[in-house]
């Protein structure tokens, strides 16, 4: 098995970096006054992710940002208590490649947006979570720290092993308002 899992790691690292290469996008460091559409990516782990991350678009919401958002599932069906439509997307294991790329009209659509800001609010290192990151076509990627996410976010978070999705937003939050405050000196 740990010769096909090998494999599969050298295909998905071929296929990052062929994506890398094509891709063209300009980068700025922008705050959250300066946002006006965003994308949102979560590994789905039950209703309170779920909820979480609902909680988080809302706020920005609120601010007059334009919200997507994009869930990954380790389940067969679709959560009962997610509902799909345009501003919320969803893609479930069964829409994974053999090597672990996300096989989805859902996934096209999220990273070919032009986001503003492209948050991952995902806390592992799953090959799935890291292609949207790497795909997506925003100008400001922010998510947490890992070996793999520094080639592909603009900014990355430090976050303890033990931490919850809420609190790598709020120190999301923490550090864009100090880049509002930059933002306005200038």
């Amino acid at each position: 098995m740990k010769v096909i899992e090998n494999f599969k790691t050298y295909l998905w690292s071929l296929r990052m970096r062929k994506i890398a290469r094509k891709q063209k996008r300009s980068r700025q460091m922008l705050g959250l006054d300066l946002a006006k559409n965003v994308g949102i990516y979560f590994h789905y782990n039950g209703k309170a992710s779920y909820e979480t991350a609902n909680k988080f678009a809302d706020y920005l919401k609120t601010r007059g940002v334009s919200v997507m958002v994009l869930a990954y599932s380790d389940s067969k069906d679709k959560p009962t208590e997610i509902a799909e439509n345009q501003s919320f997307l969803l893609f479930l294991k069964s829409q994974l490649g053999f090597n672990r790329v996300p096989h989805d009209n859902a996934v096209s659509t999220f990273v070919e947006q032009p986001f503003d800001i492209f948050f991952d609010l995902s806390l592992n290192n799953h090959f799935q979570n890291l292609y949207i990151a790497n795909a997506s076509h925003a100008t400001f990627k922010v998510g947490r720290t890992s070996k793999q996410g520094l080639n592909i976010f603009d900014f990355t978070l430090e976050v303890k092993d033990t931490a919850d999705m809420q609190e790598l937003i709020d120190a999301i939050l923490k550090y864009l308002e100090v880049f509002n405050q930059d933002g306005s000196r200038n």
